[in-house]
Formats: structure tokens, C-alpha cells, sequence
């Protein structure tokens, strides 16, 4: 099963902050991907957006909706989505690990940051987060952080910088930062210049928009690095494809200037651990026979398959994962539980094959007697046609 939490802030309570225009839309997107494609009931996504999406509320939910979920189990998989402001604010003393010059701390900018305080959740405090949802539920955990931060100040970026997700924090403090730390957090100290990108942490996935010292552009089309995911997530076989061989096709949608960077000791497991792409019940087994353009599928008489019905053949039987036909088959021989039909070109073993159009026109009526007896003594007639491997292959 899949968990979600969703966060999104388009429109900021502080007047110093700039507003986007399309982060609640990324959101929306994951959620209806979620939904259609991984088939996720809507109880197991949690979503906040604009002015519900306040520092509080977003820990409150991580805690209710994950860390205390008990429908959660453990391998189950999770999923942590932001889209917003990233920012940058001065690192107090004792922040980073003993030794570390001063440095900077990287923070997802909640609705109400630079607001009484307020600074935002910090790297240091998701890293504590997640650790803690870790620990309770497992580590099948992606986060996708589709914001920026301290983007390198060039002529281009300073152009863009009404749709970069990155705004300065003026109105936070060190001490801020420290009052705002998750409890959990407040006995660790962090590296100094990881920021979010901690590659090194067993805890979760991250999946960042860009690299450090870049920028996450979004249009009214949405933030850049979400289309491109869910774009690649619907021509991929997720079922099979690891968070490292989705960034190798995620990148080249994105262009140059902005390069998504995914880090994590589990960055090379399959999407999610597998754990959503279940068998779907749609799709029925094939088997090859000693023709290589010809099957034997899974479905005959009694299902309502006559000569002529059409099936689609695909390379696989998950849902939720990028299963487009790779033949298609028209039914020539039709037994009580299987059939048989000719493909245009000869297939790969292992294909799943699913219903396209009947061509059943009469009622359906089953006949157990004449079943019952091709069952037990097929005809001479019936052994020609398929072949003599196929008499020995169904073991008549």
C-alpha cells in the first residue's frame, strides 16, 4: 500500500515573500496520479495546501497521518511531496558538527515562514522526521522536494526569479531556526553543507528538482521537475525501474540549467520498493507454442472467447506502471478454457494478454456436455489444427 503526505504553497502569508503560481497544481497532479494510476484510496493521501499548509499543520499531519498511522505497516511505502519556497537562513552555533566553520541551513518554506518567527521545516529537522518515520514504519520512503535553495545570483537567474521557487529570509533568525528545530533534532548536529542532500542517509529517497546552487523553475504548466516526473512516470514500467534509472530519463525532459539529483543508499531500489504495481486482473497469461507467432491465452469457451475475439498483448500484468500493447492477437481456435490466435510478429515469453473487443455477437451459452467431451477426447479434426506439440504441450 502507498501513504501519502502533499504539501503545496503557492500564495504566502508574509507580503516579503513572493508568491507562485503553480505549486498547489504539482500537488493536485501527484494526487491524481496517485489516485488514477496507483489506484492509492483517498484516506492514505493527506494533502495541505496554501494557507493550510502552516508549520504546524504540516507537523501535525507527518505525526497523525505517518509516524502514528497504525493502518501504516512496515514496508509499506510513503510518500513525502513539497512544492514551494525553498530558502537559506544563518546557522547558529552548534548547529553543525563540532569542528564545522559557520554555514547556512537550507529550509522548505511552510505558508506562514517569516511570519512571528516562523522559519519553515529545516534540513535538519526532515532529516530527524524521517528518521523517526523510518524507524516506526520502515524505509520504503521517497521525498520529492520540488523547490530550490540560495540559487547562484547570475544575469539568467535574477530574470527568473519571479518562477523560482526560492526566496530569501529576511525575517528569521538563527534563533528562529533553533526554537523551530524538531524535537528529536535537538540533541544531533548536522553536516555543514549537505542541506537536504544527504546521500549518505539509509532513512528514505530524496528526490530534489535541481542541484545545489541551482534553480527550480516553474510555469504556468507547472514546476519543471514535477511535469517531467509524472510525465516519465506514465511511459515507464515503474514496476521494474529504480529511483537512479528514473532520474536518467527525467533529466533530458528538463534541459539544461536545472539537473534533478536523487540521493540515498536505497536511490538504486525499484520506485517505491515495487510495492504499489500489483498484479492487475484485467491481463491473462500467454503461453508460446511451437509457433513463434502464435499463443495460447488463458481464456476459451467458457469465459465467452469465440473465433474472431481480439486481445491486446502486453509485456507485463502490473498496474500503475507503463504497459503499452506490444502485438495483438485475433482468436483462430477456441477450446472450453484456452485459445488459440496468430500475432503479426513473434512475441517475447512471459506476455500478458487483455480483452479488446469480444466480436461475441450472440448470447452467450455455455455448453457443459460438448466441453465436457472436448475435455476428454479432443477430435482428429481439432489435434491438426493446433499441432502435434500442442496435443503433448496440454497434456490430452
Amino acid at each position: 500500500r502507498v501513504f501519502a503526505l502533499i504539501v503545496a504553497v503557492d500564495k504566502y502569508a508574509s507580503g516579503a515573500v513572493w508568491n507562485l503560481e503553480s505549486c498547489v497544481d504539482d500537488a493536485q497532479q501527484i494526487q491524481r496520479w496517485l489516485r488514477k494510476d496507483l489506484k492509492v484510496p483517498k484516506h492514505q493521501i493527506c494533502t495541505l495546501l496554501d494557507k493550510h499548509a502552516t508549520k504546524e499543520n504540516i507537523e501535525k499531519s507527518f505525526l497523525r497521518h505517518l509516524v502514528h498511522n497504525e493502518k501504516i505497516r512496515s514496508g509499506d511505502a510513503i510518500l513525502v511531496y513539497f512544492a514551494g519556497h525553498g530558502s537559506t537562513v544563518p546557522a547558529p552555533n552548534g548547529w553543525f558538527h563540532k569542528g564545522s566553520v559557520a554555514g547556512t541551513a537550507e529550509v522548505l518554506c511552510s505558508y506562514d515562514f517569516g511570519q512571528r518567527g516562523v522559519v519553515g521545516i529545516s534540513d535538519r529537522s526532515l532529516q530527524a522526521m524521517l528518521e523517526e518515520l523510518s524507524k516506526a514504519k520502515g524505509d520504503n520512503i521517497a521525498v520529492i522536494l520540488d523547490s530550490c535553495f540560495a540559487p547562484l545570483q547570475s544575469p539568467s537567474n535574477i530574470r527568473d526569479r519571479r518562477h523560482t521557487r526560492w526566496t530569501p529570509s529576511e525575517k528569521v533568525t538563527p534563533q528562529d531556526l533553533l526554537e523551530g528545530l524538531w524535537p528529536a533534532a535537538d540533541s544531533q548536529v548536522y553536516p555543514r553543507g549537505v542541506g537536504f542532500c544527504n546521500t549518505g542517509n539509509s532513512a528514505y529517497t530524496l528526490l530534489a528538482a535541481c542541484s545545489p546552487g541551482e534553480k527550480a523553475i516553474e510555469g504556468k504548466d507547472g514546476g519543471k521537475f514535477t511535469s517531467a516526473f509524472l510525465e516519465t512516470a506514465r511511459e515507464t514500467p515503474l514496476h521494474s525501474a529504480s529511483y537512479v534509472s528514473l532520474l536518467r530519463h527525467i533529466r533530458p525532459k528538463i534541459g539544461e540549467g536545472q539537473r534533478p539529483l536523487f540521493a540515498g543508499a536505497n536511490a538504486t531500489r525499484p520506485v517505491f520498493n515495487a510495492v504499489p504495481f500489483l498484479p492487475d486482473q484485467a491481463y491473462v497469461q500467454t503461453d508460446p507454442v511451437h509457433d513463434p507467432k502464435m499463443l495460447r491465452i488463458g481464456l476459451g469457451a467458457v469465459h465467452g472467447v469465440v473465433e474472431g475475439t481480439e486481445f491486446s498483448v502486453h509485456g507485463h500484468n502490473c498496474r500503475g506502471s507503463s504497459n503499452p500493447a506490444i502485438a495483438h492477437v485475433s482468436v483462430t481456435d477456441v477450446y472450453p478454457t484456452w485459445s488459440f490466435g496468430y500475432t503479426s510478429h513473434s512475441v517475447p515469453s512471459g506476455c500478458w494478454a487483455q480483452i479488446k473487443r469480444w466480436n461475441n455477437h450472440g448470447g452467450f451459452r455455455l455448453q457443459p456436455r460438448r466441453s465436457l467431451c472436448l475435455l476428454r477426447r479432443p477430435s482428429l479434426a481439432t489435434l491438426r489444427s493446433v499441432g502435434r506439440s500442442i496435443f503433448h504441450r496440454s497434456k490430452w
